[in-house]
């Protein structure tokens, strides 16, 4: 088997059967989908099985209590028989060559591979690409890739990361693709990339990441703490410090605060990565990534503090 597929699904009757005719519509036949219902209380699961039943052996259905999205990807991995394994989000979708043309690549020796992404609105004015692999000069591939989107979902792994290694995705927690994929990143020997855009990631207003006022931003605190230890354990993080450094300003400076910004807790998130910014990276502003943001980030990231705060507010907000 060439490669497994992880589509975990929680009550997404709506975009579920676009997803899942995107998947039988590919020009790789030697895959398999493993839909994961993870305890759905709608149809999905009745949808998921005429996909099944329409094709035997390649649309397989696992049941499991609800247990979130990394439960999901982390249970369908056992069963995983393919080379190569990669996650799709049930509510997004795939052009038709999207897995052959991966596979070809990884076929290559690669031990990861990324593509584009289209962040997919109804309204199609608002649909834009978003680049997989960062064009902002790194001396490694590596490095490259850790200055990249960490989504789990627009890449195709060696196997062998989940198998061999172990690798689970964090439960009970928001941002858990961050510090499996930045891991992934940096212990690959070889990064592949599609320079295409045949991935569709569907922007709607119930998702999770669309609540900007959610408690669980805070989550990604413990996430950056986790990225920290696993580079540690594994004695990279001297090899790739200026991209972790250039992680935790992306994460809880930059984008991050924008999220806090929204947030009736800012104050109290604003302190928390101060905190961790002296702690840990004292000479952020010095980033040598920074100078590859635009003008507006830039500004941002220099001119925000409580004293500024209110006029940033207003205009994000």
């Amino acid at each position: 088997m060439k490669l497994s597929l992880i589509v975990p699904m929680y009550n997404v009757r709506e975009y579920v059967r676009q997803c899942l005719d995107s998947l039988a519509a590919q020009t790789l036949t030697d895959m398999e989908v493993l839909m994961v219902n993870d305890g759905c209380t709608d149809d999905t699961p009745e949808i998921a099985a005429e996909y099944a039943d329409r094709y035997p052996g390649r649309f397989i259905l696992l049941n499991k209590p609800n247990g979130g999205l990394s439960d999901a990807r982390n249970y369908a991995m056992p069963m995983a028989k393919g080379e190569y394994i990669a996650f799709l989000d049930s509510d997004d979708f795939v052009d038709a060559t999207l897995y052959e043309k991966m596979c070809a690549l990884m076929d290559q020796g690669y031990d990861v591979c990324v593509t584009d992404i289209e962040y997919w609105y109804q309204d199609p004015s608002r649909r834009f690409i978003m680049k997989g692999l960062s064009d902002w000069p790194a001396e490694t591939m590596q490095k490259k890739a850790l200055l990249s989107p960490m989504f789990a979902w627009n890449k195709v792994y060696r196997a062998s990361f989940f198998q061999d290694m172990g690798l689970r995705y964090p439960l009970n927690t928001w941002y858990e693709d961050i510090p499996v994929t930045t891991l992934i990143f940096a212990r690959s020997k070889k990064i592949g990339y599609l320079n295409e855009c045949l991935m569709h990631y569907r922007q709607r207003e119930g998702s999770i990441m669309a609540n900007q006022s959610s408690p669980r931003l805070k989550e990604i605190f413990g996430i950056m703490a986790m990225v920290r230890s696993r580079f540690d354990e594994n004695g990279i993080t001297a090899d790739y410090r200026d991209e972790l450094e250039y992680l935790h300003i992306e994460h809880l400076c930059l984008y991050g605060m924008f999220r806090f910004i929204r947030s009736d807790n800012w104050s109290e998130y604003y302190d928390m990565v101060q905190a961790i910014m002296r702690q840990y990276w004292p000479q952020w502003k010095n980033n040598r990534y920074i100078a590859n943001l635009g003008l507006k980030n830039r500004i941002f990231l220099k001119w925000y503090s409580r004293g500024t705060a209110w006029l940033f507010h207003r205009f994000i907000r």
